[in-house]
């Protein structure tokens, strides 16, 4: 979310927080286990770039961890 003020109902972790990446974590049976939630405190502080490389750091830990 490249602006978190721009979204209603954006509950923040940290009031500083201005944008935001949320990815899932699917297990092996594509079952969402968790999230991987990273927040900046710059406007637009994540890029495609992110993204990918956090979906990719989700798919490890999904099919790495025993649920």
């Amino acid at each position: 979310m490249e602006d978190v003020e721009k979204f209603p109902g954006h509950i923040a972790c940290d009031g500083d927080s201005r944008s935001e990446v949320v990815v899932p974590i699917f297990d092996a049976n594509g079952r969402v286990v968790g999230i991987i939630d990273v927040d900046c405190m710059v406007v637009g502080g994540f890029d495609e770039v992110d993204r990918v490389w956090l979906e990719r750091l989700a798919g490890v830990i999904g099919v790495g961890c025993d649920w």
